[in-house]
């Protein structure tokens, strides 16, 4: 298929999105928290999501950034289990 025939699809859920990346969590944190596969919220989030879905995954985001805080670490790739261990930061 030749480049300018494909076209990308658009991005879905950037405001879901942008609330996971913005708390500074990974994806599958959010997906663990929700109590499914990370692969299940990936494929949740290719179409666009009803408002009470989306309601209830920025509740978890909120949920994980309020136990976890903001990052303050410059390591983007931090662990869940290091984030946790804070000093002051509890489950």
């Amino acid at each position: 298929m030749h480049k300018a025939a494909r076209q990308k699809r658009p991005l879905r859920n950037q405001d879901v999105r942008a609330a996971i990346e913005g708390a500074g969590l990974r994806y599958w944190w959010v997906a663990e928290e929700l109590g499914v596969a990370c692969g299940t919220l990936s494929n949740r989030l290719r179409r666009e999501l009803s408002q009470e879905e989306k309601r209830e995954v920025l509740s978890a985001v909120r949920r994980l950034a309020d136990r976890l805080g903001a990052p303050e670490s410059p390591c983007p790739g931090m662990t869940l289990e290091a984030r946790a261990s804070f000093p002051g930061q509890s489950w």
